[in-house]
């Protein structure tokens, strides 16, 4: 009998390798298992899911593809790549009533047609079958919420990722050295996500939705650090690593890292190679900015271009327009139209929306 942690709270289950679902005595959570064959297989689970609970999803994903490197029919490491993906944590029911889902990551892809969760239904007995299915609606439904909070929310031209508060709640250095970033980008005109300020009146349930389009729209994100541990933190990388991966699958952002107190040479290894900012330099802020200006100058300036009056246009005319036309960028030209055609629902005489939706 292997000692196999809960995916959800950690606590011990005792389990067979026959067991293919168990509910937790802790906190009462019906959950699917993996097939545990040994002890070193039960090890190799645990630890993925340490670290997943955790909110190292980069981690705990190379372990489950390690374990579908030695069987690729195991059900229960397809559905944790999709745990992965979405950022799953499992948080108490207010009700009392074992654990919810709640996502820490979102996708435009919908989990029903996720690679690994359809692998997951063909590998799967029916009891886990009816566990996976039921727990995609529920991710399903989390989803299509962020995704409709975030479409109300304006575009961004920054995004500055840094760790709040140290392990005492105490706010740390880079929170200081990245609202000073903050306050001079405002100066300077460009709309600026700053976790600090912009999520002070909303609820901590919506934070993903509104990082979540921050994240879409910010066309540079500025990565704030003065400890290498601070970079490393878990939603930190969180944050960085999403923008990199936006990167790399061909969106037109750029990362820039403005770090101060502590050596280039011990940045994360992701972050090491890309353009950086030594703030304790005389003139750094200046710099800053003007390389922020060299990546972002051009859209700001067609943003703040006179050649149309935003302030006659009707409510929200300004911000639809802006985000209708980030979409061509990513070749998502049907949503650009969309927003084009709910531009001209708003204000019907708004010329230059007519002239993107020409032919």
């Amino acid at each position: 009998m292997a000692v196999f942690k809960c995916k959800m709270c950690g606590g011990d289950l005792e389990v067979t390798s026959k067991d293919s679902i168990a509910t937790c005595p802790y906190c009462d959570a019906k959950q699917t298992l993996p097939r545990l064959d040994d002890n070193r297989r039960a090890n190799l689970y645990n630890r993925a899911n340490h670290f997943r609970r955790n909110g190292e999803y980069d981690k705990a994903t190379a372990l489950y593809e390690a374990i579908l490197s030695e069987d690729p029919t195991d059900a229960e490491a397809y559905w944790s790549l999709v745990l992965c993906k979405y950022g799953v944590e499992y948080v108490e029911d207010p009700s009392g009533k074992g654990r919810i889902p709640t996502c820490n990551r979102t996708l435009y892809t919908s989990v029903f047609s996720d690679a690994d969760y359809l692998s997951a239904l063909e590998h799967a007995d029916q009891n886990q079958n009816a566990i996976y299915e039921r727990e995609a609606k529920a991710l399903d439904g989390i989803q299509k919420n962020i995704l409709e909070v975030s479409a109300k929310e304006e575009p961004y031209d920054i995004f500055i990722c840094y760790k709040q508060t140290d392990g005492n709640g105490s706010r740390t250095s880079d929170s200081v050295l990245a609202q000073d970033v903050y306050l001079e980008l405002n100066k300077a005109g460009y709309r600026t996500f700053f976790a600090g300020i912009t999520l002070e009146t909303v609820l901590g349930s919506e934070y993903e939705a509104h990082i979540f389009a921050a994240l879409q729209s910010a066309r540079v994100m500025i990565v704030v650090g003065t400890d290498p541990a601070n970079l490393d933190a878990v939603w930190v990388k969180n944050e960085w690593s999403r923008y990199l991966t936006l990167i790399k699958d061909g969106a037109k952002k750029t990362l820039i890292v403005a770090y101060k107190d502590m050596s280039p040479y011990d940045l994360p290894e992701a972050l090491a190679s890309l353009q950086a900012q030594d703030m304790s330099k005389i003139g750094a802020m200046q710099d800053l900015l003007h390389g922020v200006e060299k990546v972002a100058g051009d859209t700001h300036a067609e943003q703040a271009s006179p050649a149309f009056d935003f302030s006659v246009a009707s409510p929200g005319v300004e911000s639809l327009y802006r985000r209708a036309q980030l979409y061509p960028e990513d070749k998502d030209f049907d949503r650009a139209g969309s927003y084009f055609d709910k531009v001209l629902d708003v204000s019907p005489e708004y010329g230059p929306a007519y002239v993107e939706i020409s032919p």
